[in-house]
């Protein structure tokens, strides 16, 4: 009885220091740790920074590799500029995006598959990263990277032979299952582009299983081996090239995978451990917004729009026939309306007095504000679990990439509805907005969605840094990976179980079968002789 109160009272003061923050660091002297974010995504640095922040406020040592600079002094912390970086803007212009969104799944896997292989290897050819890679004075603990379809930056853990963590920006996909040794019941996971649930029907579960195949048959045959030869001729001159793994045992080698995922968005699926969700890690306690800022807000009597198209669909290159349509309808609102618009140049005359146009705006903050009454916006994974995480409801506009599943997800949790770009009119946006503003069941069940999204055992990025730190100290973790991921499809599914006996007893049949046929010949003859 002593022995059950003494570790019941252990586990509630672990997880009470845990969820505090004052539980004592193992690793005080702390760990060097690598930190690879090759990706020229402004969205997805800004969801990674928290990551870099909290580990060098855990007197970690990070090395990070990034196409953008931290911004401002920080302990414990070195950068390598990708400069000049990938030129995204010119190679997915935002312009084509507004006049036609994106819609068609092969498209969506064409851009994954390209966009990988070109930020790859633009960030290995530069300089900066070239250098050090030839560096030889330079250990490593562990080697954090994004899980963004940059896997040949996976060999900077073979040069260092440290283990790796990745932090999936995007949310779960096929391959994450595969490296972690499960196999993706096609039945009823949908792949990562579709909006699918788990009961899907015939004709879904059909296609399901064709664009996972095709995801799966080209990633393994076509484009891994082009990461394998951009790793080959990146690292091949610092190291003997024979001795180099490939990407697929790199990635085999993951001890675990962090994936930015929230079972409230995402359907039920199989998982393993080194599978972790932190799906709102890098959401904030807010901060107090700037004095013009919270005083427009805190004056709103009823209510205000937050209206933003993220860091990359910028809102001051859309076409200017669909900016006078949304701002004509701003100007017929009861609610007062922020709009992140990047561009200081829009005609004062062309602003309605209940709109504030900012460059950049305090998103986390905003939403926070218990004015709040609707967010518009693309439909990218930060911004729609940071509207989830503050209860507020969401009209989206999607345009590429994860931005209509999350949009239909939404839709079908009752706190959303979505509408496409090509549509915007003065009549169709201002029923879209009115709709959601006037009905209070989407605000309802917004705070009904925050209530499940932010009801946790332990803080995402807490538990975030607890796996990163526990795969250092125990060098990889080995233990935690299953030994499946060296199975082939038969034996995985225990298919040779049937398939091998089924051959023998084929091979016994056809023997039996052709001995009892030439000793029927063998009689025959037999008989003729005698006769």
């Amino acid at each position: 009885m002593w022995l059950k109160t003494t570790c019941t009272t252990g586990w509630v003061l672990l997880l009470l220091a845990v969820a505090t923050g004052s539980l004592p660091s193992a690793d005080a002297a702390g760990y060097r740790i690598l930190f690879l974010v090759p990706f020229p995504g402004p969205s997805h640095w800004l969801m990674l920074k928290h990551f870099i922040r909290e580990l060098t406020d855990r007197q970690h040592q990070v090395t990070c590799i990034t196409a953008f600079p931290f911004g401002e002094p920080l302990q414990n912390y070195e950068e390598i500029l990708i400069d000049p970086p990938y030129p995204m803007r010119k190679t997915f212009p935002v312009e084509g995006l507004f006049a036609s969104s994106q819609t068609s799944d092969f498209d969506k896997l064409a851009m994954y598959w390209e966009m990988g292989i070109n930020t790859s290897r633009h960030g290995l050819a530069t300089d900066s990263v070239r250098q050090f890679i030839r560096r030889t004075d330079l250990e490593f603990d562990l080697i954090v990277s994004e899980q963004f379809f940059q896997e040949s930056w996976l060999m900077f853990a073979h040069k260092y032979q440290a283990p790796i963590v990745t932090i999936s920006t995007y949310g779960y996909s096929d391959f994450f299952d595969q490296i972690m040794g499960l196999r993706t019941p096609w039945s009823f996971v949908p792949h990562m582009i579709l909006s699918y649930e788990d009961d899907m029907s015939y004709r879904q579960r059909a296609y399901n299983i064709f664009i996972s195949l095709c995801d799966t048959v080209y990633r393994r045959f076509v484009y891994l081996p082009k990461q394998d030869e951009l790793a080959r001729e990146a690292f091949g001159g610092v190291m003997p090239v024979n001795d180099l793994p490939s990407v697929r045992d790199l990635e085999q080698s993951i001890s675990v995978i962090l994936v930015n995922s929230h079972p409230v968005l995402s359907i039920p699926r199989p998982t393993m451990r080194g599978l972790v969700d932190i799906g709102g890690a890098h959401i904030r306690d807010p901060k107090p917004l700037p004095d013009e800022l919270r005083q427009f807000m805190d004056e709103a009597r009823h209510g205000v729009i937050y209206f933003s198209l993220g860091a990359y669909m910028q809102s001051a290159v859309m076409p200017v026939e669909k900016r006078t349509a949304i701002l004509r309808v701003f100007g017929t609102l009861e609610q007062r309306v922020v709009w992140k618009f990047e561009d200081d140049r829009l005609p004062s005359k062309d602003i309605p007095p209940n709109v504030m146009i900012s460059k950049w705006a305090p998103q986390n903050d905003i939403l926070a504000h218990p004015n709040t009454v609707l967010f518009i916006s693309h439909g990218g994974q930060f911004g729609t679990f940071e509207a989830m995480h503050h209860g507020v409801p969401v009209l989206f506009i999607p345009f590429f990439g994860d931005q209509h599943r999350n949009a239909d997800r939404a839709i079908r949790q009752g706190f959303a509805q979505k509408m496409s770009f090509a549509d915007i009119t003065e009549a169709s946006f201002g029923a879209a907005v009115r709709h959601l503003v006037d009905d209070s069941r989407y605000y309802a069940r917004a705070k009904e969605i925050s209530n499940l999204f932010t009801d946790r055992l332990v803080k995402p990025m807490d538990e975030a840094i607890f796996w990163i730190e526990y795969t250092a100290r125990h060098k990889g973790a080995p233990h935690l990976k299953s030994k499946s991921i060296h199975l082939n499809w038969l034996r995985y599914h225990s298919f040779d179980m049937v398939l091998y006996p089924a051959i023998l007893w084929f091979l016994w049949s056809w023997f039996r079968s052709g001995s009892k046929k030439q000793r029927q010949r063998n009689k025959s003859s037999d008989s003729r002789k005698r006769r």
